[in-house]
């Protein structure tokens, strides 16, 4: 995708600049890289480019934000990086009771909406979406193009193109007390990919359903949450059809279900009270190993688990202490030969006292139990322990920071454990000049089984801000292991050229030699430049 197609928007834009009821605003912002690195294994290339582009157009007081993303990057043989999106909020004018003013949001383009945890959750649309709220009544909707098709290959099996459109209505604000129904529904485009005999994949489609609720009360002091879900998913649309007098064939043809199809639940409940000084809440998830919805990708089915907090603030919030607990098991329905349970819990506290040291301090212990042949206990827990102090020294501002991690993971029969202790200890200095000194200090100590080995890292780096524009940094690195040394120098600043216009320079130079790898060096340098209006 090249940058020139992009163009003729700018140029719309700026052609209604001269109307008094329309402003411009924005930014767009061009980067490249080159670095000397061919590491095969990586996924970023030694050479690429970066291009944003982010106007901003108040039309007769209607916001319309636009968000343009391109890089070199762009790859078929995976899914979209680049991405276009413009959208609006009506209702955020001051156009009272007017029609405009139902609507909540209007956009096109690459966008990640969010319905609820159970139906469209974090997928990513190259359509349209939109979302009106007259009065009470609430709706939105949004569809489009999930994922290109991808061809099949050795590094991976595909992926079919791929189409989710989803409505979400009921009463009530979703950021408030509602009641909202959610449909959801995805499938695959057969023939969008080469297919043959050796095929991996198969075209799917799916169809979700849920009732999605929220209650407050007491301006926000008791809050309940909740969904309801039911999915049917077929694995392969080109499959047979169902023959059962058992299903009405309206339905049968309604859902298109076929001998592939399967069908699950899923049900997502939390709450919280907030009193006095005090925080309690309660969580509860069941995903059924059947149920699947193509607009969450990030969802884990089979899948049960209950969660509780609370928290207490004393001394107008100086002093705090918490506690945590989750249980959680898979293999809800027996389905396969291994099922885990895990236990987890802990305790955390901390102080915020004006003119000392904030400490903060967490310990979590957790247990995974496989029920299978082996019978595996694992066993992890976790301490930190964190600390900040900011002060005046000799009259400059100097602020540091402590951390300390323990982390000790067992496998119970005592080939495969692991344990690691770290401390990082950061310095940050302002000087009268107009410079910032920032140094750091880490060690790292690990163990697995019987072997050890200890991590060191040093890191000092300025920065001298000659104006409020202009900034150069200077800095470098060193690390040392028992098994690999690393040490680099890096450099950068930004630099302004016009009032509207700034260039950006950053270089580095990576110098390392290791017991399991080639000893070598990357030279790595980058430059851009922002345009702001």
């Amino acid at each position: 995708m090249r940058i020139w197609i992009f163009l003729p928007l700018l140029a719309a834009f700026c052609a209604l600049a001269g109307d008094s009821g329309i402003r411009i605003s924005g930014s767009s912002s061009f980067y490249s890289q080159y670095s000397s690195d061919e590491t095969e294994w990586s996924q970023m290339p030694a050479q690429f480019w970066r291009w944003r582009f982010n106007p901003v157009l108040n039309l007769y007081g209607i916001p319309v934000v636009a968000s343009v993303f391109v890089s070199s990057e762009d790859n078929m043989d995976r899914q979209s990086m680049n991405r276009i999106y413009i959208s609006s909020s009506p209702s955020a004018s001051t156009r009272e009771e007017s029609v405009l003013s139902f609507i909540s949001t209007v956009g096109v383009g690459s966008f990640n909406p969010y319905f609820s945890e159970l139906t469209l959750n974090a997928a990513s649309i190259t359509g349209a979406n939109v979302a009106i709220m007259p009065g009470n009544f609430y709706l939105a909707a949004a569809g489009g193009r999930n994922r290109r098709g991808v061809e099949p290959s050795e590094d991976g099996p595909g992926a079919y193109q791929r189409s989710i459109y989803a409505v979400q209505t009921g009463l009530g604000s979703p950021y408030g007390s509602h009641l909202h129904l959610c449909f959801l529904y995805g499938k695959d485009t057969e023939g969008s990919i080469a297919e043959d005999s050796t095929f991996r994949i198969t075209p799917s489609k799916n169809m979700v359903a849920s009732l999605d609720w929220g209650a407050m009360f007491g301006r926000g002091v008791f809050r309940l949450e909740g969904e309801v879900a039911g999915s049917i998913f077929t694995r392969d649309t080109r499959s047979p059809g169902v023959d059962t007098d058992k299903v009405p064939q309206w339905v049968l043809d309604l859902t298109g279900i076929n001998v592939s199809s399967g069908f699950g639940w899923a049900v997502d409940l939390s709450s919280s009270v907030r009193f006095s000084e005090n925080m309690l809440s309660l969580s509860f998830s069941r995903v059924d190993p059947g149920f699947e919805s193509m607009g969450c990708p990030y969802l884990r089915n089979d899948e049960m688990s209950v969660e509780a907090a609370g928290d207490r603030y004393f001394m107008g919030r100086k002093l705090f202490a918490g506690v945590f607990y989750r249980w959680y098991r898979n293999n809800l329905l027996d389905t396969s030969e291994n099922t885990t349970t895990g236990n987890s819990c802990g305790v955390r506290a901390g102080l915020a006292f004006p003119g000392l040291p904030r400490l903060n301090v967490s310990y979590s212990p957790s247990s995974v139990e496989s029920d299978d042949t082996t019978g595996t206990m694992i066993e992890t827990s976790m301490l930190s322990v964190s600390s900040s102090y900011r002060r005046d020294v000799f009259g400059l501002d100097l602020n540091s920071s402590l951390a300390v991690t323990v982390h000790d993971n067992s496998m119970g029969s005592g080939s495969g454990d692991y344990s690691m202790v770290s401390g990082v200890l950061r310095e940050t200095l302002s000087l009268r000049y107009p410079v910032v000194l920032t140094g750091s200090l880490a060690a790292r100590r690990t163990r697995h089984d019987e072997t050890r080995e200890w991590n060191y890292t040093g890191d000092l780096r300025g920065t001298w801000y000659p104006s409020e524009e202009l900034s150069l940094t200077l800095g470098g690195y060193y690390s040392k292991s028992e098994s690999d040394r690393r040490m680099g120098v890096v450099a950068g600043g930004g630099f302004p050229v016009l009032d509207w216009l700034t260039a950006e320079v950053f270089g580095r130079y990576a110098d390392y030699a290791s017991s399991t790898e080639e000893d070598g060096s990357i030279v790595t340098g980058g430059a851009g430049m922002t345009v702001v209006w």
